[in-house]
């Protein structure tokens, strides 16, 4: 019995800072990735209502991997989901729109949701 609670402490100590730092790891990895992140958005030449959207993962190491599909919203009412981080979308009027393209990342069994916004201009 003497042994027995140094041991379960030792054990119980070892289990929480491994496990804990893992999911910390996970989260500040998390964080920081969603930096890499981005939206290009390129109007037609020939339709100039026409923009050609394409979400940018510059994640050079690939530490994380990226759901393919992306949800997008045109900022206009409308919205669409992506299966190859690239899709265009049509605006039936002038303005300037907030488009939002909410993803996910993966790495290892921790996952992060998350919004990357970009305002385009329509004239």
């Amino acid at each position: 019995m003497k042994y027995l609670i140094p041991a379960f402490l030792l054990v119980s100590f070892l289990f929480i800072e491994t496990g804990c730092k893992k999911i910390i790891d996970d989260v500040i990895d998390c964080a920081a990735e969603s930096i890499l992140l981005s939206i290009d958005a390129q109007i037609d030449t020939v339709n100039i209502k026409l923009v050609h959207f394409e979400f940018i993962n510059d994640d050079t190491e690939g530490k994380f991997t990226l759901d393919k599909d992306i949800n997008w919203n045109f900022g206009d009412g409308k919205t669409a989901t992506s299966t190859n981080n690239k899709v265009d979308h049509t605006y039936s009027g002038t303005g300037d729109y907030d488009v939002v393209a909410t993803y996910t990342l993966h790495r290892g069994s921790s996952e992060c949701t998350g919004p990357k916004e970009k305002t385009v201009t329509i004239n």
